[in-house]
């Protein structure tokens, strides 16, 4: 799918699982609002999944034939049997709280395997971990926690180096548009000063060094030394 199209399809998506969902509770007992604001909570949980699919997919390919390797924090965190490898990956973008680690909100992470070894020899120097993708589709609740762990990682020499970047339809246009007397929204200066870069899947946004069309992102990430 065209990155342009995403923000279309979402909301195509959007009218036809509510509508579904809404018939699913109302069948079960709920009244008609209730069952309206229950269809909205499942499609914000839905929708986030897609959108991190779509955009996983999309920049699976042309990262991977460049020798780049991507993965998920929910492949991570769920799997209990994960390799040598992503035990590793994992370790390197882990962030210390004293007596606790925890990742990041890192929903994709682009890394490399720098040295040509069996899975078993690889240690934490054979591993580069080049960025983290946060992914959202609305900004109501939890806009600022990517900020938040960009600073988090910039605090630790061994993760620093990480660049942190954001990919949003911005469906309710929070970050799309500078206002007319050129003073961008609160939340958009922040996340252009904290982190690295904002790939937006829409045609129509005010355009910067830091906010780009999503179609940037790989070139961007491939350009990562």
């Amino acid at each position: 799918m065209e990155s342009n199209d995403v923000s279309k399809f979402l909301e195509i998506q959007k009218k036809a699982y509510v509508k579904k969902k809404i018939s699913e509770y109302i069948s079960k007992g709920f009244d008609e609002k209730t069952a309206s604001n229950k269809a909205s909570q499942s499609w914000r949980s839905y929708v986030g999944k897609m959108l991190e699919k779509i955009i996983f997919e999309s920049l699976k390919e042309p990262l991977e034939k460049q020798g780049l390797k991507l993965v998920t924090d929910n492949d991570l965190i769920r799997n209990r049997n994960l390799t040598k490898e992503l035990e590793l990956v994992k370790r390197l973008i882990s962030i210390d709280y004293g007596e606790y680690l925890f990742l990041p909100d890192a929903d994709i992470i682009v890394y490399k395997v720098t040295k040509k070894k069996a899975i078993d020899e690889l240690d934490e120097n054979d591993i580069k971990i080049l960025a983290i993708i946060s992914v959202k589709n609305s900004f109501r609740e939890r806009g600022f926690e990517t900020a938040y762990w960009k600073k988090k990682l910039s605090e630790s020499i061994i993760t620093s180096h990480i660049k942190v970047f954001m990919a949003t339809p911005d469906p309710d246009n929070e970050i799309s548009y500078i206002a007319p007397n050129h003073k961008p929204k609160k939340m958009r200066v922040i996340l252009e000063y904290e982190l690295d870069g904002i790939y937006l899947l829409k045609n129509e946004f005010d355009e910067t060094k830091k906010t780009k069309h999503f179609d940037e992102i790989a070139n961007d990430i491939l350009s990562i030394k």
